[in-house]
């Protein structure tokens, strides 16, 4: 370092003396080697120059190459899916039947439990609609008021029946006297004729002698009256049996009559019978009346229970009704109901992923299902399902928060791929009236294709 300062020195003074370079061992052979290399050799002693780079440069430049490559594969071989956020709900494919109350009341019985098959006709429910009066339980008086007048009417029948049958045998007794009377009348009148043939016969006789002078003609006038006489007897005996025989149609015709007034009281009578009938029933439907299953089917959902009082129309249960050849209710489907803004592009045949809210798709994942139908005019909230209405349009509302309860809405029909949803291993069937949201998947395009859709969109403009 002494001897680097001492030239240092040297060269910066001109007047200063030349100091001798130092010693080298290239000198000794200083011939042999070019100039060149002796100096290569003299600057050894300090090193080269080198331009150190940290290594961590390399790696973030190879890192962001590889980020660089991924993103370009991810635009031109990446796909884009459009969809359509709907709600709806799980419902029997064939429809569902709301049981209803007809009269406001008490529900005293329910014969019934969730999950239940049910035939057509089977009693359901029995709701109490007995009023209290000042005298008591009112359909009470009623009923024995309506039994009084039954009874009355059933007396009265037994008469009419005896009175009938009194007449009857009356005229009864009356056409065997006339029939009677016409036998006799028909023997008298063929005697009348037998006498009436042999007076003529007598006439003849005389009128032959007389022309030949045996007898006088008084004689012969004798014979003409007898012959007059017996002939007014025949005709008095015919018009007597004409008479009897118009008795005996008018008997008839009186029988007929009063078989005819009879028939007439009886059915007047069974008419005020089925009145008091109708109103008997009535008044046991005022205090009790039960609810039949209208067809068979499976009981899936019961709102009341015994003790609670219902309106009147006010729904107690919903029926699935049974498919043919199935023990089990029809088997499910969704409904979804969507706004007229989300119809633009929804289309039967589209794929529609599901989330139940039952099953944190998180966890249990989406289901698939393939639309169906679609509804050809909207659904007015008035037009909805009585039982579904408030759970579409509250369900509606969270969907699309910019909606307003009274907007109309699409239904849509989706099929469902499963009936069930495996829960920890264990398929778990889905039940009619569960809430879910599903994303209708309406277009699926590559990423470039949706960066560059305005480009060529301005371009065809």
């Amino acid at each position: 370092m002494s001897n680097l300062c001492q030239n240092t020195l040297n060269s910066a003074s001109p007047d200063a003396p030349q100091a001798a370079p130092p010693e080298h061992p290239s000198a000794v052979n200083d011939t042999f080697f070019r100039k060149e290399v002796a100096q290569a050799h003299a600057s050894q002693w300090m090193g080269a120059i080198r331009l150190a780079q940290p290594m961590s440069v390399r790696i973030v430049a190879c890192v962001a190459l590889a980020i660089a490559l991924c993103v370009l594969a991810y635009i031109f071989f990446g796909t884009v899916t459009r969809k359509a956020r709907v709600t709806g709900m799980t419902l029997p494919a064939g429809g569902s039947l709301t049981i209803s109350a007809m009269n406001p009341g008490i529900l005293t019985r329910s014969f019934v439990t969730e999950g239940q098959t049910v035939i057509a006709g089977q009693a359901l429910f029995e709701v109490s609609t007995e009023r209290q009066g000042s005298s008591g339980e009112i359909s009470m008086l009623v009923a024995q008021q309506l039994t009084i007048q039954k009874n009355t009417l059933a007396s009265e029948r037994r008469t009419r029946m005896a009175q009938h049958r009194d007449k009857s045998s009356a005229i009864d007794e009356r056409l065997l006297n006339v029939n009677a009377e016409t036998r006799e009348l028909e023997q008298e009148i063929a005697l009348a004729q037998r006498r009436l043939e042999l007076a003529r016969s007598s006439l003849a006789k005389y009128e032959t002698l007389q022309g030949s002078g045996f007898v006088s003609a008084a004689q012969t006038q004798q014979k003409q009256e007898e012959l007059i006489d017996l002939g007014s007897r025949v005709s008095t005996l015919t018009r007597a049996k004409l008479q009897l025989q118009a008795s005996r149609l008018n008997l008839a015709a009186e029988r007929s009559a009063s078989v005819g007034e009879l028939d007439n009281t009886m059915s007047q009578l069974q008419r005020s019978e089925a009145s008091i009938d109708k109103e008997i029933a009535e008044n046991h439907s005022r205090k009790t009346s039960l609810i039949l299953a209208p067809q068979a089917g499976v009981v899936a959902t019961i709102t009341y229970r015994s003790g609670q009082a219902v309106a009147a129309a006010q729904s107690l249960a919903v029926l699935i009704p049974q498919a043919n050849g199935k023990e089990h209710g029809e088997p499910l489907e969704v409904q979804l109901y969507a706004p007229s803004r989300m119809m633009g592009f929804v289309a039967a045949g589209q794929t529609v992923l599901i989330r139940y809210q039952a099953y944190p798709y998180q966890k249990f994942g989406l289901h698939r299902g393939r639309i169906v139908d679609i509804s050809k005019v909207p659904f007015a909230p008035n037009d909805l399902p009585p039982h579904l209405a408030s759970t579409i349009l509250s369900h509606a509302q969270q969907s699309a928060p910019g909606g307003n309860s009274s907007e109309a809405l699409f239904r849509i029909r989706v099929q469902l791929s499963r009936q069930s949803v495996d829960v920890y291993g264990v398929a778990q069937p889905l039940r009619a009236g569960m809430t879910l949201e599903a994303d209708i998947v309406q277009d699926r395009r590559r990423i470039w294709e949706w960066i560059a859709a305005p480009l060529l969109a301005a371009a065809q403009r």
